[in-house]
Protein backbone atom coordinates (compact mmCIF):
# COMPACT_ATOMS: atom_id res chain seq x y z
CA UNK A 1 0.00 0.00 0.00
CA UNK A 2 2.48 2.33 1.01
CA UNK A 3 5.08 1.51 -2.17
CA UNK A 4 1.43 2.45 -4.14
CA UNK A 5 1.07 5.27 -2.78
CA UNK A 6 4.77 6.82 -3.10
CA UNK A 7 4.79 5.89 -7.00
CA UNK A 8 1.53 7.44 -7.23
CA UNK A 9 3.07 10.27 -5.74
CA UNK A 10 5.98 10.67 -8.35
CA UNK A 11 3.68 9.91 -10.85
CA UNK A 12 1.51 12.75 -10.48
CA UNK A 13 4.34 15.45 -10.37
CA UNK A 14 2.24 17.61 -13.10
CA UNK A 15 -0.68 18.10 -11.21
CA UNK A 16 -0.04 20.17 -8.12
CA UNK A 17 -3.08 19.43 -6.31
CA UNK A 18 -2.70 15.74 -6.40
CA UNK A 19 0.85 16.50 -4.94
CA UNK A 20 -0.07 17.96 -2.25
CA UNK A 21 -2.55 15.96 -1.19
CA UNK A 22 -0.51 12.58 -1.79
CA UNK A 23 2.47 14.42 0.21
CA UNK A 24 0.42 14.81 3.10
CA UNK A 25 -1.26 11.64 3.09
CA UNK A 26 2.40 10.15 2.92
CA UNK A 27 3.30 11.95 6.18
CA UNK A 28 0.38 11.01 8.22
CA UNK A 29 1.12 7.28 7.60
CA UNK A 30 5.10 8.15 8.24
CA UNK A 31 4.19 9.75 11.48
CA UNK A 32 1.43 7.04 12.56
CA UNK A 33 3.75 4.80 12.20
CA UNK A 34 6.74 6.20 13.87
CA UNK A 35 4.12 7.01 16.74
CA UNK A 36 2.94 3.18 16.85
CA UNK A 37 6.88 2.01 16.87
CA UNK A 38 7.86 4.04 19.26
CA UNK A 39 5.21 4.71 21.56
CA UNK A 40 2.13 2.13 21.33
CA UNK A 41 4.29 -1.10 20.74
CA UNK A 42 6.78 -0.60 23.58
CA UNK A 43 3.29 0.52 25.58
CA UNK A 44 1.70 -2.95 25.06
CA UNK A 45 4.61 -5.03 25.12
CA UNK A 46 4.83 -3.56 28.85
CA UNK A 47 1.10 -3.83 29.44
CA UNK A 48 1.23 -7.17 28.42
CA UNK A 49 4.25 -8.30 30.44
CA UNK A 50 3.06 -6.29 34.03
CA UNK A 51 -0.37 -7.51 33.45
CA UNK A 52 0.06 -11.54 32.56
CA UNK A 53 3.54 -12.43 32.64
CA UNK A 54 5.64 -10.65 35.58
CA UNK A 55 5.52 -12.53 38.83
CA UNK A 56 4.44 -10.51 42.29
CA UNK A 57 7.25 -9.89 44.40
CA UNK A 58 6.77 -9.89 48.26
CA UNK A 59 8.56 -7.95 50.78
CA UNK A 60 9.22 -8.55 53.96
CA UNK A 61 10.61 -6.04 56.24
CA UNK A 62 12.03 -5.62 59.70
CA UNK A 63 14.14 -3.51 62.26
CA UNK A 64 16.67 -4.03 64.58
CA UNK A 65 19.57 -2.22 66.28
CA UNK A 66 22.96 -3.22 68.18
CA UNK A 67 22.91 -2.23 71.88
CA UNK A 68 25.72 -2.44 74.20
CA UNK A 69 25.96 -1.53 78.20
CA UNK A 70 27.03 2.02 78.73
CA UNK A 71 30.29 1.85 80.55
CA UNK A 72 30.42 3.68 83.77
CA UNK A 73 32.97 5.94 84.96
CA UNK A 74 34.53 5.22 88.11
CA UNK A 75 35.11 8.60 89.26
CA UNK A 76 32.80 10.32 91.28
CA UNK A 77 32.94 13.32 88.52
CA UNK A 78 32.14 10.64 85.92
CA UNK A 79 29.35 8.66 87.93
CA UNK A 80 28.15 12.27 88.42
CA UNK A 81 27.98 13.11 84.83
CA UNK A 82 26.90 9.24 83.00
CA UNK A 83 23.89 7.65 83.87
CA UNK A 84 22.80 4.25 83.50
CA UNK A 85 21.74 2.81 80.58
CA UNK A 86 22.17 1.40 77.15
CA UNK A 87 23.77 2.57 74.04
CA UNK A 88 24.01 1.71 70.62
CA UNK A 89 27.26 0.62 69.25
CA UNK A 90 27.44 2.36 65.76
CA UNK A 91 30.46 0.32 64.70
CA UNK A 92 28.49 -3.20 65.16
CA UNK A 93 25.86 -2.60 63.50
CA UNK A 94 27.45 -1.84 60.46
CA UNK A 95 29.85 -4.89 61.43
CA UNK A 96 26.64 -7.15 61.24
CA UNK A 97 24.96 -5.45 57.73
CA UNK A 98 28.02 -6.05 55.71
CA UNK A 99 27.95 -9.56 57.16
CA UNK A 100 24.37 -10.27 56.45
CA UNK A 101 25.61 -9.07 52.71
CA UNK A 102 28.56 -11.25 52.28
CA UNK A 103 29.06 -14.66 50.70
CA UNK A 104 29.45 -16.19 53.98
CA UNK A 105 25.88 -15.10 54.99
CA UNK A 106 24.56 -16.17 51.83
CA UNK A 107 26.48 -19.73 51.75
CA UNK A 108 24.61 -20.27 55.32
CA UNK A 109 20.85 -19.59 53.75
CA UNK A 110 21.77 -21.06 50.23
CA UNK A 111 22.53 -24.39 52.37
CA UNK A 112 20.10 -24.56 54.79
CA UNK A 113 16.94 -23.13 52.31
CA UNK A 114 18.51 -23.87 48.74
CA UNK A 115 17.87 -20.59 47.47
CA UNK A 116 19.48 -21.19 44.16
CA UNK A 117 16.41 -23.63 43.49
CA UNK A 118 13.82 -21.11 44.89
CA UNK A 119 14.82 -18.87 42.55
CA UNK A 120 15.30 -20.60 39.23
CA UNK A 121 11.68 -22.34 39.80
CA UNK A 122 9.46 -22.13 36.51
CA UNK A 123 6.47 -20.43 38.10
CA UNK A 124 8.60 -17.15 38.19
CA UNK A 125 8.71 -14.79 34.89
CA UNK A 126 11.90 -15.61 32.51
CA UNK A 127 13.01 -12.11 33.53
CA UNK A 128 12.95 -12.36 37.19
CA UNK A 129 14.31 -15.39 37.84
CA UNK A 130 17.86 -16.77 38.64
CA UNK A 131 19.58 -18.01 35.54
CA UNK A 132 16.54 -18.14 33.23
CA UNK A 133 18.89 -19.43 29.97
CA UNK A 134 20.53 -21.90 32.40
CA UNK A 135 24.11 -20.71 31.54
CA UNK A 136 25.83 -19.88 34.52
CA UNK A 137 24.25 -20.56 37.84
CA UNK A 138 27.80 -20.39 39.73
CA UNK A 139 27.88 -18.61 43.08
CA UNK A 140 29.08 -15.80 42.14
CA UNK A 141 26.28 -15.23 39.83
CA UNK A 142 23.63 -16.01 42.32
CA UNK A 143 25.64 -13.50 44.77
CA UNK A 144 24.85 -10.67 42.35
CA UNK A 145 21.37 -11.68 42.14
CA UNK A 146 21.33 -12.01 45.83
CA UNK A 147 22.57 -8.16 46.52
CA UNK A 148 19.50 -7.49 44.56
CA UNK A 149 17.05 -9.23 46.85
CA UNK A 150 18.31 -7.57 49.97
CA UNK A 151 18.70 -4.37 51.06
CA UNK A 152 19.59 -2.92 54.40
CA UNK A 153 19.58 0.51 55.26
CA UNK A 154 21.37 2.07 58.41
CA UNK A 155 19.95 5.42 60.07
CA UNK A 156 23.26 7.62 60.62
CA UNK A 157 21.16 8.85 63.66
CA UNK A 158 19.73 6.30 65.19
CA UNK A 159 21.47 3.15 64.01
CA UNK A 160 18.83 1.71 63.54
CA UNK A 161 18.59 -1.25 60.67
CA UNK A 162 15.87 -2.00 58.05
CA UNK A 163 16.01 -5.19 56.60
CA UNK A 164 14.39 -5.99 52.99
CA UNK A 165 13.88 -8.92 51.58
CA UNK A 166 12.16 -9.67 48.50
CA UNK A 167 11.10 -13.17 47.31
CA UNK A 168 8.36 -14.37 45.05
CA UNK A 169 6.35 -16.25 47.87
CA UNK A 170 5.55 -14.35 51.39
CA UNK A 171 6.61 -17.40 53.20
CA UNK A 172 10.06 -17.52 51.15
CA UNK A 173 10.70 -13.15 51.93
CA UNK A 174 9.74 -13.89 55.40
CA UNK A 175 11.80 -16.92 55.87
CA UNK A 176 15.16 -15.50 54.32
CA UNK A 177 14.52 -12.15 56.67
CA UNK A 178 14.31 -14.45 59.84
CA UNK A 179 17.64 -16.51 58.92
CA UNK A 180 19.69 -13.30 58.05
CA UNK A 181 18.46 -11.77 61.71
CA UNK A 182 19.40 -15.20 62.70
CA UNK A 183 23.18 -14.99 61.88
CA UNK A 184 23.35 -11.63 62.62
CA UNK A 185 22.99 -12.78 66.40
CA UNK A 186 25.23 -15.94 65.72
CA UNK A 187 27.61 -13.22 65.11
CA UNK A 188 26.95 -10.60 67.59
CA UNK A 189 27.76 -13.72 70.29
CA UNK A 190 30.88 -14.81 68.28
CA UNK A 191 32.00 -11.29 68.88
CA UNK A 192 30.89 -11.39 72.43
CA UNK A 193 32.50 -14.79 72.96
CA UNK A 194 35.95 -13.54 71.38
CA UNK A 195 36.38 -10.60 73.42
CA UNK A 196 35.20 -12.52 76.17
CA UNK A 197 37.82 -14.94 75.82
CA UNK A 198 40.48 -11.94 75.15
CA UNK A 199 39.60 -10.35 78.60
CA UNK A 200 39.42 -13.68 80.67
CA UNK A 201 42.90 -14.51 78.89
CA UNK A 202 44.70 -11.34 79.59
CA UNK A 203 43.76 -11.29 82.97
CA UNK A 204 44.61 -14.84 83.62
CA UNK A 205 47.78 -14.64 82.17
CA UNK A 206 48.72 -11.89 84.56
CA UNK A 207 47.33 -14.02 87.53
CA UNK A 208 50.17 -16.78 86.29
CA UNK A 209 52.96 -14.31 86.08
CA UNK A 210 52.27 -12.91 89.78
CA UNK A 211 51.87 -16.14 91.14
CA UNK A 212 55.00 -17.11 89.67
CA UNK A 213 56.53 -14.11 91.11
CA UNK A 214 55.28 -14.34 94.33
CA UNK A 215 56.26 -17.84 94.43
CA UNK A 216 59.89 -17.28 93.63
CA UNK A 217 60.11 -14.36 95.88
CA UNK A 218 58.73 -16.56 98.85
CA UNK A 219 61.08 -18.47 98.24
CA UNK A 220 64.00 -16.79 97.92
CA UNK A 221 63.30 -15.28 101.75
CA UNK A 222 62.64 -18.66 102.79
CA UNK A 223 66.22 -19.89 101.24
CA UNK A 224 68.16 -17.00 102.93
CA UNK A 225 66.50 -17.39 105.96
CA UNK A 226 67.84 -21.29 106.53
CA UNK A 227 70.79 -20.03 104.60
CA UNK A 228 71.45 -17.40 107.40
CA UNK A 229 69.98 -18.91 110.38
CA UNK A 230 67.76 -16.04 110.55
CA UNK A 231 63.71 -15.69 110.95
CA UNK A 232 62.96 -11.76 111.68
CA UNK A 233 65.70 -10.18 112.48
CA UNK A 234 64.38 -7.07 114.03
CA UNK A 235 63.30 -9.51 117.04
CA UNK A 236 66.69 -11.21 117.12
CA UNK A 237 68.20 -8.03 117.12
CA UNK A 238 65.82 -7.23 120.11
CA UNK A 239 66.72 -10.64 121.60
CA UNK A 240 70.66 -9.65 121.66
CA UNK A 241 70.28 -6.08 122.91
CA UNK A 242 67.87 -7.02 125.55
CA UNK A 243 71.10 -9.57 126.93
CA UNK A 244 73.37 -7.07 126.31
CA UNK A 245 71.52 -4.54 128.63
CA UNK A 246 71.28 -7.63 131.22
CA UNK A 247 75.15 -7.82 130.65
CA UNK A 248 75.56 -4.08 131.10
CA UNK A 249 73.46 -4.09 134.24
CA UNK A 250 75.67 -6.84 135.63
CA UNK A 251 78.42 -5.11 134.75
CA UNK A 252 77.80 -1.72 136.53
CA UNK A 253 76.91 -4.11 139.67
CA UNK A 254 80.73 -5.90 139.38
CA UNK A 255 82.00 -2.47 138.90
CA UNK A 256 79.93 -1.26 141.71
CA UNK A 257 81.18 -3.59 144.02
CA UNK A 258 84.62 -3.08 142.90
CA UNK A 259 84.63 0.55 143.65
CA UNK A 260 83.41 -0.45 147.24
CA UNK A 261 86.06 -2.60 147.88
CA UNK A 262 88.93 -0.75 146.59
CA UNK A 263 87.33 2.01 149.20
CA UNK A 264 86.77 -0.40 152.08
CA UNK A 265 89.40 -2.73 151.77
CA UNK A 266 92.10 -2.49 149.54
CA UNK A 267 93.99 -5.81 150.19
CA UNK A 268 91.03 -7.81 149.37
CA UNK A 269 91.44 -11.10 147.66
CA UNK A 270 87.83 -10.68 145.78
CA UNK A 271 88.92 -7.49 144.01
CA UNK A 272 91.04 -9.71 141.67
CA UNK A 273 88.36 -11.99 140.91
CA UNK A 274 85.62 -9.25 140.37
CA UNK A 275 88.10 -7.72 138.35
CA UNK A 276 88.24 -11.02 136.16
CA UNK A 277 84.12 -11.27 136.24
CA UNK A 278 84.06 -7.42 134.74
CA UNK A 279 86.43 -8.18 131.82
CA UNK A 280 84.57 -11.21 131.23
CA UNK A 281 81.08 -9.19 131.22
CA UNK A 282 83.24 -6.49 128.90
CA UNK A 283 84.48 -9.43 126.61
CA UNK A 284 80.80 -10.82 126.58
CA UNK A 285 79.18 -7.10 125.67
CA UNK A 286 81.56 -6.95 122.75
CA UNK A 287 80.44 -10.24 121.40
CA UNK A 288 77.05 -9.46 121.63
CA UNK A 289 77.24 -6.23 120.10
CA UNK A 290 78.71 -7.68 117.21
CA UNK A 291 76.71 -10.00 116.41
CA UNK A 292 74.45 -7.21 116.02
CA UNK A 293 76.01 -4.44 114.87
CA UNK A 294 79.69 -5.91 113.78
CA UNK A 295 81.33 -6.38 110.17
CA UNK A 296 79.85 -9.39 107.79
CA UNK A 297 77.42 -11.33 109.49
CA UNK A 298 75.70 -9.29 111.49
CA UNK A 299 72.42 -9.29 111.97
CA UNK A 300 72.74 -5.51 110.35
CA UNK A 301 74.23 -6.24 107.89
CA UNK A 302 71.93 -9.64 107.06
CA UNK A 303 68.76 -7.25 107.60
CA UNK A 304 69.18 -5.28 104.88
CA UNK A 305 69.81 -8.45 102.49
CA UNK A 306 66.70 -9.78 104.76
CA UNK A 307 64.08 -6.28 104.31
CA UNK A 308 64.96 -6.55 100.33
CA UNK A 309 63.75 -9.90 99.93
CA UNK A 310 60.79 -8.91 102.33
CA UNK A 311 59.82 -5.86 100.13
CA UNK A 312 59.86 -8.10 97.15
CA UNK A 313 57.82 -10.48 98.66
CA UNK A 314 55.16 -8.52 99.75
CA UNK A 315 55.30 -6.84 96.35
CA UNK A 316 54.91 -9.49 94.41
CA UNK A 317 51.97 -10.35 96.79
CA UNK A 318 49.88 -7.37 96.51
CA UNK A 319 50.61 -7.94 92.39
CA UNK A 320 49.20 -11.07 92.97
CA UNK A 321 46.22 -9.66 94.96
CA UNK A 322 45.29 -6.79 92.38
CA UNK A 323 45.87 -9.81 89.32
CA UNK A 324 43.29 -11.92 91.01
CA UNK A 325 40.86 -9.26 91.09
CA UNK A 326 41.31 -7.95 88.05
CA UNK A 327 40.58 -11.54 86.64
CA UNK A 328 37.43 -11.61 89.13
CA UNK A 329 36.63 -8.41 87.38
CA UNK A 330 37.08 -9.35 84.16
CA UNK A 331 34.57 -12.25 84.76
CA UNK A 332 31.87 -10.22 86.06
CA UNK A 333 31.95 -8.21 82.80
CA UNK A 334 32.68 -11.33 80.80
CA UNK A 335 29.44 -12.60 81.94
CA UNK A 336 27.32 -9.40 81.40
CA UNK A 337 26.39 -9.36 77.31
CA UNK A 338 28.45 -6.94 75.94
CA UNK A 339 26.68 -6.45 72.57
CA UNK A 340 22.84 -7.64 71.44
CA UNK A 341 20.62 -7.51 68.47
CA UNK A 342 17.49 -5.76 69.50
CA UNK A 343 14.60 -6.83 67.28
CA UNK A 344 12.73 -3.50 66.92
CA UNK A 345 10.09 -4.56 64.56
CA UNK A 346 9.70 -8.10 64.05
CA UNK A 347 10.03 -10.17 60.65
CA UNK A 348 6.26 -9.98 59.16
CA UNK A 349 4.61 -12.20 56.73
CA UNK A 350 3.71 -10.32 53.82
CA UNK A 351 -0.09 -10.55 52.55
CA UNK A 352 0.28 -8.69 49.64
CA UNK A 353 2.64 -8.00 46.21
CA UNK A 354 4.02 -4.90 46.70
CA UNK A 355 5.61 -5.26 43.50
CA UNK A 356 5.49 -4.55 40.81
CA UNK A 357 3.37 -2.21 40.40
CA UNK A 358 1.90 -2.72 37.27
CA UNK A 359 -0.48 -0.12 36.49
CA UNK A 360 2.07 2.76 37.08
CA UNK A 361 4.73 1.30 35.11
CA UNK A 362 2.80 0.63 32.56
CA UNK A 363 1.74 4.41 32.23
CA UNK A 364 5.86 5.46 33.07
CA UNK A 365 6.16 3.78 30.00
CA UNK A 366 3.72 5.37 28.27
CA UNK A 367 4.71 8.52 29.29
CA UNK A 368 8.78 7.82 28.87
CA UNK A 369 8.04 6.47 24.87
CA UNK A 370 5.50 9.59 24.42
CA UNK A 371 8.34 12.25 25.70
CA UNK A 372 10.95 9.88 23.47
CA UNK A 373 8.14 10.48 20.78
CA UNK A 374 8.19 14.09 21.39
CA UNK A 375 12.25 14.51 21.24
CA UNK A 376 12.55 12.52 17.62
CA UNK A 377 9.81 14.54 15.99
CA UNK A 378 11.36 17.80 17.37
CA UNK A 379 14.76 16.30 15.92
CA UNK A 380 12.95 15.33 12.82
CA UNK A 381 11.87 18.42 12.11
CA UNK A 382 14.82 20.64 12.46
CA UNK A 383 16.42 17.99 10.21
CA UNK A 384 13.84 18.69 7.68
CA UNK A 385 13.65 22.36 7.94
CA UNK A 386 18.07 22.62 7.78
CA UNK A 387 17.80 20.39 4.65
CA UNK A 388 14.93 22.67 3.07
Amino acid sequence: MLQFIHSVFYASQQDGTSINRLYLLWAMIKRKRMFHLIVTLPTLVMACYYGFIASNIYISETQFIIRQPEKKSTSSLGQFLQSAGLTSSRDDTYVVRDYMLSRDALKSIDSNMNLRKAFSKSDIDFFSRFDPLKIDDSFEMFYKYYKDIITIDVDTASTICTLKTKAYSPQLAYSINEALLFLGEALVNQLNDRARKDIISVASQEVEAAEEASKAAALALSEYRNRQTLFDPSQQSSLQLQQVAKLQSDLIDVRGQLTQLRSFAAESPYIKALEKRAAELQREIQGEMSKVTGGVGSISQKMAAFERLTLERDYMDKRLATALASLQEAKVEANRQQLYLAKIVLPNTPDTALYPRRGANIVLTFLCCLLLYGIFRLLYAGVKEHQS
